[in-house]
Formats: structure tokens, sequence, C-alpha cells
């Protein structure tokens, strides 16, 4: 997969989960880091819309989740265990327990997984 800079400025892996988004979509890291931000993502929980930041942690330091998506805020959701803050960016995010999402996909499919343990309602 190419993540060469494509005619408007956008990183080519990044352009599905731009159309997710309301706002800039980029690469930062933080330390070791390697992260996706994303500004006014759209995404549904159950029946409820939310659109916020976040954050998608692509190189997590644990084997067991190795990704990692970070909300602007707990959303809730079923049975999912927000169990974990992280300071990144400059600002405190939660996060939900849900492993053995591979970095080894496109972005946007690591995203989509993540988020299934949300629209689910249950993250394993």
């Amino acid at each position: 997969m190419s993540t060469g800079p494509t005619d408007d400025g956008l990183e080519e892996g990044l352009r599905p989960i731009a159309q997710l988004c309301d706002g800039k979509v980029s690469f930062q890291t933080e330390g070791w880091r390697k992260l996706i931000h994303m500004e006014k993502l759209r995404f549904r929980v159950g029946a409820s819309s939310h659109i916020m930041d976040a954050i998608l942690c692509l190189n997590h330091d644990n084997p067991t989740y190795p990704t990692k998506l970070y909300l602007a805020e707990n959303v809730g959701g079923e049975g999912v265990n927000w169990n974990e803050q992280a300071y990144l960016l400059g600002r405190n995010w939660p996060t939900f327990s849900y492993k053995d999402v591979s970095a080894n996909q496109p972005y946007v499919d690591i995203l989509a997984s993540h988020l299934s343990g949300l629209t689910k309602g249950k993250a394993p």
C-alpha cells in the first residue's frame, strides 16, 4: 500500500478514513507511538450517532493489543470495558479493551475492527 501524498496532500492510506471525518486526518508520532489523528470522526454506537476526535495507535506496546483506538470521550457500549486512558497529543483519551486487532491491514480496516467492538455492544 502506498503511503505517499496524493494530489490533495493526504497520505493515500488515510483517504478512506478521511471520508469518515469532518475534520483533518493526519499521521502523528508521540514517543515511540505511530498515530493517526482523526478530527470529527463520525461513527455509531447502537442507535446513537457520534462525532468526535479520535486517535488510532498503530503500534501499541502490548502484543495482545497491537493497535488501540482512543476516543475523546467514553461513549459506552453494552459490555465494553473502558479501562484505560492515555495522555497523547496534549490531552487525555479514554479507550476500551479490544484485543487482537492486527496492524497488518489497511488503516480503515483497523479502525473498523475497533469500532465494531462498540457497535456490536461487546468487546472481546
